[in-house]
């Protein structure tokens, strides 16, 4: 029996996809498992059978085989990639699900069916049909696969993979226990620590963040340079992806996932939806031809071809532990939708966006959208709208210093304060999703910069931020700011956030600002003294602890190490505690309170 194969190649000097090439093929099965069916899907055999007999002899509907799999034994939320050939389908846009709908049902070990798209690769023109998936359960796994052409809807086999235990933690998601803070999908926390790389990424830069144990990684979807930003933008042509940037962006995701860093990529960065405003990129976007920029954010004609857009990025890089989250709009004052006044439209539209991902990300991603860094940029109506809310801090845009005869401590009092604003208004994991640049109280070049640096990032930990400051951008942070940024991450890798009951501490201390989160039992906190140059013999004073005798170490922020511990017990409540004095003494210390030993 025969049936017709249409291939799908792409003429890139002309934009148009043409069928250039029609072959007869065998619709034998040319894929079988060697693990035996599972009992739910046993009542599919007969059925499939008869379809697929039917489907040869008539040609009347899709005939859908699986050539390969990468494997058929699946570590835990690693990459299972189906390739897979399609016969008796006409096929004008490979990208558009209204023309070709390819996806599978996946039902896990327990019971659970889960719907995965597929997607057309010409990356190097591949053109090849793939479908990725990555599993969260261990056990053995049925799929089968769908395709959707006219009306007409043809089938493959049933078939098997294995699950097995692995290493890795997973997606990241909003804790339920601890809202504040992000948790793997395996219930590990997560808190997010990195910086801002939106164009002119490479390996190098990647090995930077994976040596100072950074897992947090931002970049845009545009045309800026580097190793995926130099190929331009992902919808170049209306309704049709950039095969060459695509391409790149698997490469580099994978190259997260060996290092093991999450992605924030900004689907919409404001260039992109901007012809006046700021930077102005909306001649690189097609949809200047269906609305008018300023009308974007409502129009019927653009949201079509978005919701196409989202669903193919979904398709190809959802199932990656690396993707982290779906950044909707980089600073949405900066477009022209927002600027001409329309703020309704643009608010209404993130909603939109935000439910899409909600409903149609298998894997749960969370979603954020931004502003710019001003003062006056906090936007409640925004952060209601997505999962994570995101402020950017750039102090020169409009935050007036609070200690006119202190600039280091207004940079810092700015981000700790909006970072308890953050924890009291919203059940929710918060970033500064920007911060830095060259917009700080001080220039690049000085001293105090990296020092707004250092404090930054302990003021954020510890007034409840779910990540340190994403600073804007790599080539700002210096070499004295990744060992800071190190030293952090080293401190902060025991402490179960996502899941212990975390709250603001009651604390006070002499001379210094301190700051704290606890539980009844532990507790961790950073003070910084602004009387002098050392913190050594601050007095600190804590209440809301429980047990009457506790452990408390303390860190050396500018080294990465513990420098002293000590037994305390509580005094009507309170407990009272000392910084210790060390040689070459910094301005600030680190600590965390635990129940001694017994």
């Amino acid at each position: 029996m025969l049936g017709t194969k249409i291939t799908v190649k792409t003429d890139r000097s002309s934009g148009l996809h043409l069928r250039s090439s029609v072959e007869e093929v065998s619709t034998q099965r040319i894929h079988r498992s060697a693990i035996s069916p599972m009992r739910s899907f046993r009542r599919w055999v007969v059925p499939l059978a008869v379809s697929l007999c039917v489907t040869a002899m008539a040609a009347s509907n899709p005939l859908v085989q699986v050539n390969q799999v990468n494997t058929e034994i699946v570590r835990k939320y690693e990459k299972f990639e189906i390739h897979l050939e399609l016969s008796g389908v006409t096929i004008q846009n490979p990208y558009d699900p209204e023309d070709i709908d390819l996806y599978a049902q996946f039902e896990s070990p327990a019971g659970k069916t889960i719907r995965i798209n597929g997607f057309y690769d010409n990356y190097k023109d591949a053109d090849q049909w793939i479908l990725r998936f990555s599993p969260d359960v261990v056990g053995h796994w049925a799929y089968q696969v769908f395709a959707t052409d006219n009306g007409r809807t043809g089938q493959s086999p049933i078939a098997h993979f294995q699950a097995v235990e692995s290493e890795h933690h997973g997606w990241i998601q909003p804790s339920k226990t601890n809202p504040h803070y992000f948790k793997h999908h395996d219930g590990r926390s997560y808190f997010a620590i990195g910086v801002y790389s939106p164009w002119g990424n490479n390996l190098a830069r990647l090995d930077t963040f994976a040596e100072h144990h950074a897992n947090f990684l931002g970049i845009w979807d545009i045309g800026y340079g580097g190793m995926v930003n130099s190929a331009g933008v992902i919808e170049e042509e209306l309704g049709r992806y950039n095969q060459e940037k695509l391409g790149r962006l698997d490469t580099f995701i994978s190259e997260l996932e060996v290092r093991d860093i999450k992605l924030m990529v900004a689907i919409w960065p404001h260039d992109l939806f901007s012809a006046t405003v700021w930077a102005a990129e909306w001649d690189k976007n097609p949809y200047r031809d269906i609305t008018d920029v300023v009308d974007v954010y409502q129009s019927e004609a653009a949201w079509a071809y978005q919701k196409k857009k989202y669903r193919y990025l979904v398709a190809r890089y959802a199932y990656s532990r690396s993707m982290g989250v779906w950044e909707i709009i980089n600073e949405m004052n900066g477009t022209d939708g927002w600027a001409k006044g329309r703020h309704e439209e643009a608010l209404t539209w993130v909603s939109k966006v935000d439910q899409w991902f909600a409903e149609n990300d298998p894997y749960d991603h969370p979603t954020t959208a931004s502003f710019s860094g001003g003062f006056g940029e906090y936007r409640e109506a925004l952060y209601e709208r997505n999962d994570v809310p995101n402020l950017h801090v750039y102090p020169k845009q409009g935050w007036i210093p609070r200690y006119d005869e202190d600039l280091l401590r207004s940079a810092m009092h700015n981000y700790a304060w909006a970072s308890r604003r953050f924890w009291e208004n919203f059940d929710k994991p918060a970033l500064f999703g920007e911060a830095g640049a060259d917009l700080a109280y001080f220039k690049v070049q000085q001293e105090e910069y990296h020092d707004t640096y250092h404090n930054a990032i302990w003021a954020t930990l510890t007034n409840g931020l779910a990540g340190i400051p994403v600073w804007w951008q790599f080539r700002h942070v210096n070499a004295r700011d990744w060992d800071h940024l190190q030293h952090l991450a080293t401190f902060v890798s025991d402490i179960d956030l996502a899941n212990q009951p975390y709250r603001l501490a009651a604390v006070q201390a002499q001379g210094a600002d301190v700051y704290a989160l606890n539980t009844d039992t532990q507790a961790f906190g950073w003070v910084r003294s602004y009387r002098g140059d050392t913190v050594g013999g601050t007095e600190i004073v804590m209440e809301g602890l429980v047990p009457d005798l506790l452990e408390v170490s303390w860190f050396d922020t500018w080294t990465g190490k513990v420098v002293s511990r000590g037994i305390h017990t509580l005094q009507e409540g309170k407990l009272t505690m000392a910084a210790p004095v060390r040689p070459g003494d910094r301005p600030d210390i680190a600590f965390k309170i635990n129940r001694a030993p017994r």
